[in-house]
């Protein structure tokens, strides 16, 4: 049913002051409303307060902050129908400052139970059990989210407010010729919303889709936010535990059997505590042992370098013959050994001696040719053939080469070996510091079981570090992949969200030409002059005469103004949409008739307010019974004095003289 608005009560400041009170039922009724009710007077005698308040009483975020009120008034009690039940809200407006809490009772003004009432919150309006969202309950419309963007996908939501539907069935004096009808030079959120609850109102728009986009959207911050903890904790545990959970796991295992085995020694060192002389003895067996380790270690690399010299020394008493042998092949070589020059015989000198089909020319002996290939190692000799070199020689020069290069490789090896002979005998050196250092902790200690129980006490700690430092390693990864697994799951929910969306928006087009219909309609009822080509475009913008409203003259914009929000008011009703089923006008007369502007004459016909009420009270008696208006009006026509429910004189001699009755200085 929506909301149908019955009496407003403004109570005094104390129990002896006068109430203020405004009744919207028939005349001598104890319930129900009038479906016409008009608020008429004189200008500031508080007419649109009236409308302040039951905006006031139902969470609007303004009081009224008149001096007369803010005197007078503590509280705005509103007694209305929401949905099929009475109710009263009231809400304290001492100090001028807007409450934050509503009481609710319900049933009716007069019968107020102070045992049943409900002490709600006004903030914020997204509460479940705020006032906005309970009132909206009544027309099904609560818990509806809006995006903030009709394009993006994973877009903020904002939950609708009563405030929102504010919009569509309050329409002020300042709205009706601001060139601003449906917001749409103002702020853009205020528009969106503007038509956005108009979608609400009737089942166009998505709000399953708007709900499933708060959810992915919260799913993505979720996920954004595990995705950078899950870098940090990655990064952590690389710089922390580089080793990785293999090699940690290893650690934990080695460190386990390793802390295993040092207790069981423990133990038996415990048991064993009172034989101070076996643990002293074991200790310098130990250092013994390390000592005489050291001392042969020494001993061997002390033998090692002394071979090395003398092999050294050698090697180069090889090579010294080496060079000798080679001179003497060289000689030969060069001088002619054969020293006869004349015959013996004929004293004839001798001919050269040379070599004839491998004989000798002086005696024709056979005589073998060699031929020596020049060494690696000697660096003179090149090939020599000579007939007259000794074999000795030759020989010989071979031994020599062959006892250099075996001596070389010999020196080579045992150079090696005399480095890995260094390296033992510093460990041995070191082990037997330790052992002695070991041996003088006796004489300090209570008992020598006590150095070893140290030792081994120490050695228990170290392993047990490893093992700690190794275990919270294991349990950082562990972390690291816990959350890797529940960024997957979010990416997955994130994906499910987005694929669940509605990709299409209900057709709203259908909607569009009904108002238009109904828009047109209504202006012809009033009389609009030269009425032709009215519509309503994409954007909820009046057109009339093929321009958009804001070209209209100022009657021309109101009268517009009045047809679009009557048409908004009846086909939501009609339609038995999610809708208040109340509209408030303020002030429906500005501008026309009388009010009209001097070069304004179209619009100057006092005929077209009449018409205004005349569609208004038709309505409301066929297709809109059930429905609720209520007018504020300085002077409405005669033919709506049976549905004026206050007319304010602003004349102290003839009462009312406005809302504040008693405030006439």
């Amino acid at each position: 049913m929506g909301i149908r608005i019955k009496r407003l009560r403004l109570a005094g400041m104390s129990a002896t002051s006068s109430d203020y009170e405004v009744s919207f039922m028939p005349a001598d009724a104890k319930d129900g409303f009038r479906a016409l009710s008009v608020i008429s007077g004189q200008s500031q005698t508080g007419k649109t307060t009236i409308v302040d308040f039951i905006l006031y009483a139902l969470g609007d975020n303004r009081v009224p902050r008149h001096d007369e009120v803010r005197s007078n008034v503590r509280a705005a009690l509103l007694e209305l129908d929401l949905g099929d039940e009475p109710i009263v809200i009231e809400r304290a407006t001492i100090g001028g400052e807007a409450s934050s809490f509503a009481s609710i009772w319900s049933g009716h003004l007069d019968t107020l139970d102070p045992v049943g009432e409900n002490r709600v919150a006004i903030e914020p309006t997204s509460d479940p059990s705020g006032l906005s969202q309970l009132i909206l309950s009544s027309m099904n419309l609560d818990e509806v989210l809006f995006p903030d963007s009709s394009v993006k996908e994973d877009t903020n939501t904002s939950m609708m407010s009563i405030r929102d539907l504010f919009r569509v069935f309050v329409v002020r004096n300042e709205r009706l010729d601001n060139k601003d009808l449906v917001y749409e030079h103002g702020n853009y959120m205020v528009a969106q919303k503007y038509r956005q609850t108009i979608d609400v109102i009737f089942g166009v728009h998505d709000n399953e889709g708007a709900i499933l986009a708060a959810q992915a959207r919260a799913a993505s911050e979720r996920l954004r936010t595990a995705e950078g903890r899950l870098s940090a904790m990655a990064q952590i545990a690389e710089r922390d535990y580089p080793e990785g959970r293999t090699q940690l796991q290893i650690n934990v295992d080695d460190a386990s059997l390793r802390i295993a085995e040092l207790n069981a020694q423990l133990r038996v060192l415990d048991a064993d505590q009172r034989s101070s002389q076996t643990s002293s003895a074991r200790l310098r067996v130990a250092l013994r042992d390390a000592q005489t380790t050291a001392t042969e270690s020494r001993v061997r690399v002390r033998d090692r370098k002394s071979l090395l010299d003398r092999l050294d020394a050698l090697r180069g008493q090889y090579a010294d013959d080496q060079r000798k042998l080679a001179f003497l092949v060289d000689a030969e070589v060069l001088f002619d050994p054969l020293r006869v020059t004349v015959c013996p015989a004929c004293f004839n000198t001798i001919a050269p001696v040379t070599m004839d089909g491998g004989h000798c020319s002086l005696c024709h002996s056979p005589v073998e040719l060699h031929t020596e290939e020049k060494n690696d190692d000697d660096a003179g000799v090149d090939l020599v053939e000579s007939a007259g070199s000794s074999p000795m020689v030759r020989s010989e020069l071979r031994a020599v080469r062959g006892r250099l290069s075996s001596l070389a490789d010999y020196i080579g090896r045992l150079t090696v070996d005399l480095d890995t002979l260094e390296r033992r005998a510093e460990q041995a050196e070191l082990a037997a510091v330790e052992a002695a250092a070991a041996v003088d902790a006796i004489t300090q200690a209570p008992a020598p079981w006590l150095a070893l129980r140290d030792q081994m006490t120490g050695e228990l700690t170290g392993v047990r570090l490893l093992h700690q430092a190794s275990a919270t390693g294991l349990r950082s990864w562990a972390r690291v992949d816990e959350e890797e697994q529940r960024v997957v799951a979010l990416r997955n929910d994130v994906e499910q969200l987005r694929g669940a969306r509605k990709r299409g928006r209900p057709d709203r087009d259908a909607i569009l030409r009904q108002l238009a219909s109904r828009f047109g309609s209504i202006l012809e009822d009033i009389g609009y002059p030269k009425l032709r080509d009215p519509y309503i475009d994409g954007n909820l913008v009046p057109y009339v005469r093929g321009l958009p409203y804001t070209e209209a003259s100022s009657g021309g914009m109101v009268i517009i103004a009045l047809a679009w929000n009557l048409a908004l008011w009846e086909i939501a009703f009609e339609q038995d949409a999610d809708a208040p089923g109340l509209l408030i006008i303020d002030s429906p007369q500005k501008n026309l008739g009388h009010n009209s502007a001097g070069d304004d004459e179209e619009f100057a016909d006092a005929q077209l307010v009449e018409r205004f009420y005349a569609h208004v009270k038709t309505w409301l008696a066929t297709d809109g019974i059930g429905a609720q208006a209520i007018i504020v009006d300085n002077s409405p026509p005669s033919t709506v004095a049976n549905d004026v429910v206050v007319n304010f004189t602003r004349n102290p001699n003839m009462p009312p003289y406005g809302l504040i009755h008693d405030a006439v200085s």
